[in-house]
């Protein structure tokens, strides 16, 4: 069920006001945007070059209403660890950013904005941001130009789809570096949904996976000793009862730490492949979502620790039946040829994920 608060116009006027504002219409109700809430997303790479591997990463951002159409926005890497933040407000039918910052490496870039319209929920050609900053010591300026809004439609969710063309530039050599469409999606009671933008090696989207109470991410980003994907040994599905770690615990790296990525040695073709095959006989109609196995891929390209985790597509936890679980797991269990991730010439131990698209009782995708 998704965890959404309902609250009656007749009850609260701001709530009404929210329904109908066109830009807080397009997050979550009030009760839920006051307190916090934070999105897990996937970020996917897809080449043009066919012989190259699809790669994908996770982010999370949260998102709080500090006060009358104040927003505050925070990025984090998979670890959880801050990226940037950002400060918004709100004007009729526009998001305008007030000020943000960036952390790349050891710096925090400060932006210097001359133009702050993100958005515009009602017009379609109003929108246009520019900003500034100081990189690698020469100055650099990102534009933004919203040129299409139009109302769409997800599974049965209304929303807005923008349509930008984006572009960077460095100031110092007066030059453009880089020239790009974009598109993003938000949904009504939702929040941001999806984003599509060009590059010229490939395909870049950002897509929801999750979404949770802002306290419910803090304490999973508050790991203290233990990595945020820290599997314990003692909840894990079956397995081999010989896999072992090739170092300790905590040097564990996530799969795309290293060059190349951990993960399937015969790529991700052949495993979708493998995977649709041995489940085609497979009666998936009493699951529907998304159900994700993570687990370590030893040094030695072994896989052991399975834990399996669900989704909705309305992005909350699910039960999955027990039968579903163990017969997937027996599938991925087959799996026996994995690449171990190298970091500075040394095969290491690493997290890894698998997560499977069920929609209409078939496999529609897998992930990464």
């Amino acid at each position: 069920m998704r965890r959404i608060i309902l609250v009656l116009c007749s009850l609260s006027l701001l709530a009404c006001q929210m329904e109908h504002d066109p830009v807080l219409s397009h997050f979550p109700p009030q009760s839920v945007f006051k307190d916090g809430f934070a999105n897990k997303f996937y970020n996917h790479f897809r080449p043009y070059d066919k012989d190259r591997e699809s790669m994908t990463r996770i982010s999370y951002a949260s998102y709080q209403l500090l006060a009358d159409e104040l927003i505050l926005i925070k990025h984090y890497n998979a670890g959880f660890e801050l990226r940037g933040w950002q400060y918004y407000h709100i004007q009729g039918a526009g998001l305008h950013l007030d000020s943000a910052w960036y952390i790349n490496g050891s710096d925090t870039l400060d932006v210097e904005i001359e133009a702050g319209i993100m958005k515009n929920f009602a017009d379609t050609t109003s929108s246009f941001y520019k900003e500034n900053y100081r990189y690698q010591e020469q100055e650099h300026q990102y534009i933004s130009h919203q040129y299409k809004r139009v109302d769409t439609l997800v599974d049965g969710r209304s929303g807005q789809s923008f349509a930008f063309n984006r572009s960077y530039r460095n100031l110092e050599s007066d030059s453009t570096l880089n020239d790009w469409q974009a598109r993003e999606v938000y949904l009504k009671g939702l929040g941001f949904y999806y984003s599509w933008e060009q590059s010229t090696n490939g395909i870049y989207e950002t897509e929801l996976i999750e979404q949770m109470p802002l306290a419910e991410f803090e304490k999973k980003a508050d790991h203290k000793e233990k990595r945020v994907a820290y599997i314990n040994p003692d909840e894990a599905i079956g397995g081999d009862p010989g896999f072992k770690l090739c170092g300790p615990e905590k040097e564990i790296a996530d799969y795309y730490n290293g060059d190349p990525d951990a993960g399937f040695a015969e790529g991700k073709k052949v495993m979708l492949a493998r995977i649709k095959k041995e489940l085609s006989d497979y009666n998936f109609n009493e699951f529907q979502g998304l159900l994700t196995f993570r687990f370590v891929i030893s040094c030695e390209g072994k896989a052991g620790r399975f834990v399996c985790d669900s989704y909705t597509f309305d992005y909350q936890k699910q039960e999955v039946p027990k039968e579903t679980v163990e017969k997937v797991f027996t599938v991925l269990n087959g799996l026996k040829t994995w690449q171990p991730t190298i970091i500075r010439n040394e095969a290491r131990d690493s997290y890894a994920y698998i997560t499977l698209k069920i929609k209409n009782a078939a496999i529609i995708d897998v992930l990464p």
